[in-house]
């Protein structure tokens, strides 16, 4: 990008909560329900996928029905895999259920030279298709490799997260970082390397509080550090370790996750991201589950 065009992260923060610029709609969000932290409340399409795995349904060919229960729910937004946003009708399923996008979901190879770049290259190409569409965020999770990434390998997977950053940033599009347990090993080694080594005008976190508890750190205290670089965040809870049915009280004290979010200086969707295990205890229907969990938002958050 031509060193005029740049933006500091501080002007993009500004631009963002003042709406002039930034996350494509937030100040369409603002303007229906005013809020300094939170742009709306959108569900993951994650959890469907799981339940539609168990009747030999695809999530691909099931999004009709899925985002008609999200809708049903009481959420104004949706967060899915990303190659779903190229698929024809993708943007009269969210017109039809009155949905926003929220995010959409990769996970590439970032630590290899030789596939990061095509990993850029091929996210450069989402950017546009998700301006089009009105979304305004994309979460990557760098592909895990089953040990400890090096600091080579860290150093190269940072490289390319600031280009991938870089890229669809043109579109008006953040890049948010995800997590899952491997990045919490060896006190975060991984997770702050994503956030230390990269520009923070390029590269935001996507703060899945319940996978830093997983994988061993303290959301407390990452989410603390990093306030400043959060643009996004899923949100799920278990008891005793064990994913619940639906988002509520249990291990990771969302009131306390709250005040945290505070000092957030974006605005930002809250995502609520189910997900079931084989301990999972299920009593209820999904889309009585999604109901259920953005009721809870709304007590904790306040939105």
């Amino acid at each position: 990008m031509n060193e005029t065009k740049r933006i500091t992260r501080r002007v993009f923060a500004a631009q963002m909560l003042s709406g002039a610029a930034g996350f494509g709609a937030a100040s369409a969000h603002a303007a229906e329900k005013p809020s300094p932290r939170y742009r709306g409340v959108s569900a993951q399409t994650y959890v469907w996928s799981q339940v539609l795995a168990e009747k030999k349904m695809k999530l691909a060919d099931s999004l009709d029905l899925v985002f008609g229960e999200i809708h049903s729910g009481g959420y104004e937004g949706v967060e899915t895999m990303a190659e779903f946003v190229a698929q024809a009708g993708f943007a009269e399923l969210l017109a039809k259920h009155s949905l926003k996008l929220s995010g959409a979901y990769s996970g590439p190879v970032c630590h290899d030279k030789e596939k990061a770049k095509a990993a850029v290259d091929g996210l450069a190409q989402l950017g546009p298709r998700l301006k089009k569409l009105g979304g305004d965020v994309l979460v990557v999770n760098p592909s895990p490799i089953g040990r400890e990434k090096s600091d080579a390998e860290l150093d190269i997977q940072a490289q390319t997260l600031n280009a991938i950053g870089r890229a669809v940033r043109d579109s008006a599009v953040a890049l948010n970082v995800h997590c899952h347990a491997p990045e919490l090993r060896s006190n975060a080694r991984e997770f702050r390397s994503n956030l230390d080594r990269t520009d923070p005008t390029l590269v935001w976190l996507n703060a899945d509080v319940d996978w830093i508890k997983r994988g061993g750190g303290d959301p407390y205290e990452l989410l603390t550090r990093y306030a400043d670089r959060i643009g996004s965040c899923h949100l799920r809870n278990g008891v005793g370790a064990v994913w619940s049915e639906s988002f509520g009280d249990g291990d990771i004290d969302y009131r306390r996750i709250a005040k945290i979010f505070e000092n957030v200086k974006v605005p930002i969707w809250l995502t609520v991201e189910l997900a079931y295990e084989k301990q999972t205890p299920r009593a209820r229907s999904l889309a009585e589950d999604a109901a259920g969990s953005r009721k809870y938002v709304r007590k904790v958050f306040g939105v």
